[in-house]
């Protein structure tokens, strides 16, 4: 069990990236790289679908008015009436599917299709709908898709399953695959993230 004072520490604490060379080979880079683009497509197929209901519910003139209802109540700090705004908004989001469980319950068949697993589905439905959040509640415009070679990226949120790693040894399906340090600073780096 970890520390009260060390979880306060670690959500206070800045971050910063660490980037160092795998010793994977050639042919195992190609299958992870096949895999981030699988997961991509799979998150556009559910951008693509999550944009047409969103695009539906923005056209209604009852949202439009909500919405600016919404800013106006939040920038002048009126709760209640914020409150009553943000649940006509909700009941409204659920009649056109623009939900966190549609888009959880979509992304089920899509992860299939494209055989990911359920746990890298799961993550990158929440990236979409992080999206529409900001688009229905903050200063977003519109949804955008992932562009093709972007660096590829698999997360899963659940710290036993995906990408496993003990000691900078890493497990990500049938491959198991360490880091290359080639100098003193990636040393020290290592050994406080472990530390961490």
């Amino acid at each position: 069990m970890i520390q009260p004072e060390l979880k306060a520490y670690r959500r206070c604490s800045d971050r910063h990236v660490l980037v160092l060379e795998t010793n994977l080979t050639y042919v195992e880079k190609c299958q992870i790289f096949h895999y981030a683009d699988l997961v991509r497509k799979a998150g556009n197929e559910l951008t693509g679908m999550m944009k047409k209901r969103y695009d539906q519910l923005v056209r209604t003139k009852r949202y439009r008015k909500l919405k600016s209802l919404y800013k106006k109540y939040k920038d002048a700090d009126n709760k209640k009436a914020l409150k009553d705004v943000c649940d006509q908004m909700k009941e409204m989001q659920k009649q056109y599917d623009v939900t966190w469980d549609y888009c959880r319950t979509s992304m089920i068949p899509i992860g299939k299709k494209y055989g990911i697993d359920a746990v890298f589905a799961l993550t990158k439905a929440e990236d979409v709908f992080r999206g529409i959040e900001k688009c229905l509640y903050s200063d977003g415009e519109t949804i955008h898709f992932k562009k093709r070679g972007d660096l590829p990226c698999i997360r899963a949120k659940q710290i036993n399953r995906g990408i496993i790693m003990k000691q900078m040894n890493f497990k990500f399906k049938d491959m198991e695959f360490g880091v290359k340090i080639k100098d003193r600073y990636e040393q020290e780096e290592v050994d406080a993230i472990l530390y961490y």
